[in-house]
């Protein structure tokens, strides 16, 4: 493993399925599994695949200026998101050039929660944040694991009632095998898939559980790199390949 400054709970998980944890965003990440990537890739594409996602940076953001530093520094329309809703969303520098792309999740009306890549989303927030009465605060904590596929609906409505009429683009604070979560109706693959973001002390404890339940359901542990091959046939950019600082759209 290459010299990472943040930590998924999940990592002798990912060892013993073969990865030797390559960095992605400062953290160690699954790049590799001893198995062939395309039975993950039909695993998702016909069934469900379990991800560890954690490496992506969440921000939560609080305060009575908590949308307009959203607003200055996206290219939403942050008012038009609801609690409960979340949007896509590029992310810009002072010069209004593209520095990252994330997902703004509105939890109540002065609090939200902004998840990016590996760009530098996170310093441009903290840049925007200076003189005004908000909040920011980083949670490595929080991990985030991505169920995706089309039978994942399946699985985790035997668990979180409601989670069928879960709208595309929506969260809900919820519980799963007894652990506070916030599921959401989001991922990058292409698929109906739902993202899991748990505390990281529960985040094996979730791991274990649906994997082992989901097994006769076709459910397997799928590496990060899978995303690869996923999201180029469903047209999802990926930062910094392409979209960067480097090389700005005009």
């Amino acid at each position: 493993m290459t010299a990472s400054w943040r930590f998924s709970t999940l990592a002798d998980r990912h060892r013993a399925l073969g990865s030797k944890l390559e960095d992605w965003s400062g953290m160690g990440t699954a790049w590799t599994y001893d198995k062939d990537a395309d039975e993950e890739y039909i695993a998702i594409r016909t069934k469900a695949g379990l991800m560890d996602v954690s490496g992506l940076k969440k921000v939560h953001i609080t305060g009575p200026h908590a949308s307009h530093l959203i607003d200055l520094a996206t290219t939403r329309d942050v008012e038009k998101i609801y609690p409960g809703k979340s949007a896509y969303a590029c992310m810009l520098n002072e010069a209004g050039k593209f520095t990252d792309d994330c997902i703004l999740y509105r939890i109540s009306p002065n609090s939200w929660m902004v998840v990016h890549g590996s760009g530098t989303g996170h310093e441009e927030l903290q840049r925007a944040a200076i003189g005004r009465d908000v909040s920011l605060r980083f949670d490595d904590n929080l991990h985030d694991l991505s169920l995706q596929g089309p039978t994942a609906v399946d699985y985790l409505a035997k668990h979180v009632p409601g989670i069928r009429d879960l709208p595309y683009f929506h969260h809900m604070q919820t519980q799963l095998f007894g652990f506070p979560v916030m599921i959401s109706r989001t991922g990058y693959t292409g698929e109906r898939g739902y993202e899991i973001f748990c505390r990281g002390q529960d985040a094996g404890t979730i791991w274990d559980r649906i994997l082992e339940e989901g097994k006769s359901a076709g459910i397997i542990p799928c590496r990060f790199t899978t995303l690869d091959m996923l999201r180029v046939e469903s047209y999802l950019l990926f930062y910094p390949y392409d979209n960067s600082q480097k090389y700005p759209f005009e």
